[in-house]
């Protein structure tokens, strides 16, 4: 009995081992399987990693070449901002030159036109200002010269006079009368004394006149002597400080400083010149240049305070003068 009741519970036994490994078999099945899913998804993920990686990396190409294109752009921008800049200093400075040129052309075809009528030679007489153009000099070793006077403008048949003596300011001191002049037309009381001194005044008149000084310096101006045009503009301002040119005299004694590199006298030339000329349609043009020349001495604060004044003061200065100022403060960061 009791070997039956063994028999059995063994029986029993492997019954239930049986059924375990049936039962376990598709949970091993299964695992199987899903390990072979993971494996193949393992296999696939690097694959996906690399191409995202890939566009990436061409994003930043782009974006590298995006930044770059906008560098050039901004490069030629500001070429082109400063090219602009040139060209428009260039045709202000042009234009400044020119209305200045103008100014110039006009005065002296006022004066010319004055002189003509006032020095037409009448019918009878030849001009004083013919006779004194004749009048050619040549300096002695004492420090006279001697000059000969010729009569271009006389009629046929008048002979030379004679010749008179000059000192070396060119002040008659003595003269001699041609022999056959004295036959001809006899010799009077005074004579000589009078024709010395009428040749001798109208000499002088235009060998020193305020309008032939003045417009010798501003030929020199114009044909860029400066140093020979500062020589001439002091010279009319000593002999004339209170002439109707005193002025633009003063402006361009400044003017052929400041060309000359001198910018410190330049300065204090303009400086003056606004101070005693202040109501003068120049005195725009003397502050503009004022502050130029503080600022080629590298004293800019003064220099852009000085600009800023031309406007302050002369709101309806020429145009030329506003746009020079405009620019000259825009140059220094004013």
């Amino acid at each position: 009995m009791k070997k039956l009741v063994v028999a059995g519970m063994l029986g029993l036994a492997a019954f239930t081992g049986l059924s375990g490994t049936a039962v376990s078999a598709p949970l091993f099945g299964s695992g199987w399987g899903a390990g072979e899913v993971s494996s193949q998804s393992a296999s696939q993920a690097p694959v996906v990693r690399v191409q995202q990686g890939s566009e990436a990396v061409r994003v930043q190409q782009l974006e590298e070449e995006i930044r770059q294109l906008n560098g050039r752009i901004e490069e030629m921008s500001f070429q082109l901002l400063q090219m602009q800049e040139q060209l428009r200093k260039a045709q202000e400075d042009n234009e400044f030159r020119f209305q200045e040129l103008e100014k110039s052309e006009n005065t002296k075809g006022g004066r010319g036109a004055a002189t003509a009528s006032s020095s037409s030679p009448s019918s009878t007489a030849p001009s004083n200002t013919d006779e004194v153009a004749t009048i050619i000099e040549t300096p002695s070793n004492n420090g006279a010269s001697t000059t000969t006077s010729r009569d271009i403008g006389a009629a046929p048949g008048e002979t030379t006079l004679g010749s008179i003596q000059l000192d070396s300011s060119g002040m008659p001191v003595g003269g001699t009368l041609n022999d056959s002049a004295k036959n001809s037309s006899g010799s009077l009381p005074g004579a000589e004394q009078n024709n010395t001194a009428s040749v001798g005044g109208a000499g002088n008149g235009a060998l020193t006149s305020e309008n032939d000084i003045y417009q010798a310096a501003y030929g020199h101006i114009l044909s860029g002597d400066y140093k020979l045009a500062e020589d001439g503009f002091q010279s009319y301002l000593k002999g004339y400080p209170k002439g109707g040119k005193a002025a633009d005299a003063t402006f361009w004694l400044g003017e052929a400083q400041y060309s000359q590199g001198r910018f410190n006298d330049a300065a204090k030339t303009f400086l003056d010149a606004h101070k005693n000329f202040a109501k003068s349609p120049r005195a725009p043009e003397m502050l503009l240049k004022l502050g130029m020349s503080l600022a080629a001495l590298d004293n800019k604060d003064t220099a852009c305070a000085t600009l800023r004044e031309v406007t302050k003061r002369y709101p309806s200065a020429p145009k030329a003068v506003l746009g020079k100022v405009a620019s000259e403060q825009k140059r220094l960061s004013c």
